[in-house]
């Protein structure tokens, strides 16, 4: 099968996902690429920023309807489709380019599909643990983290469902499903780690 040169990560929001994706690249020495790949993708659509932060209040809101850009009677691509597909060319160049990579979201595994020998990851957590970090890593009000904490995971869920054939969060959409709230960051990231070097 070959060693696995991509590690993807999806995450639930507030579960260290990112935390752990930097960890597993250190544990690595590979590259880790998180909101960088939404930044290079934005500038690579032609997008303005504005027009992305309409894309993202779209996809938070509860009716989830995607904004679709029109010039006269045409009707290009809409947002979701331009950015995937710019997000799509940059992971694919990455994972061309480095021994072992770790991408955190943005669909990485699908994208990867059939392209590079990948490790899909999903990490997930309880919600009280989730709520005590949203609140100590991201200062969101008692009162509305919980909120915000669904709001952010049905952002993921309708990115992920709507980009690739399977579902966000399901085990079976993934190689691996960790528990990170139980197994603590530093764990969480050697086990993904070892799996790697074992594929080697």
């Amino acid at each position: 099968m070959g060693r696995i040169k991509a590690v993807c990560i999806g995450r639930q929001y507030a579960s260290g996902g990112s935390e752990i994706g930097a960890m597993v690249a250190n544990k690595l020495q590979a590259k880790c690429y998180d909101h960088e790949i939404v930044d290079m993708a934005i500038s690579r659509s032609g997008l303005s920023q504005d027009e992305f932060l309409k894309y993202e209040e779209s996809v938070l809101s509860p009716l989830k309807t995607p904004i679709s850009l029109k010039i006269g009677a045409n009707r290009q691509p809409d947002i979701t489709e331009k950015i995937f597909r710019a997000e799509g060319d940059i992971i694919c160049e990455i994972a061309a380019k480095e021994p072992i990579v770790v991408f955190v979201g943005r669909c990485a595994d699908y994208i990867l599909k059939n392209r590079v020998r990948t490790l899909s990851v999903y990490i997930y957590s309880d919600m009280e643990k989730r709520i005590d970090n949203a609140i100590t890593k991201y200062k969101i009000p008692q009162d509305e983290v919980e909120q915000v904490i669904k709001r952010y995971d049905r952002k993921r869920a309708y990115f992920y469902n709507t980009n690739t054939n399977k579902e966000w969060g399901r085990k079976a959409s993934y190689d691996l499903c960790i528990d990170s709230g139980k197994l603590g960051y530093d764990t969480t990231a050697s086990i993904i780690a070892a799996i790697v070097r074992a594929s080697e």
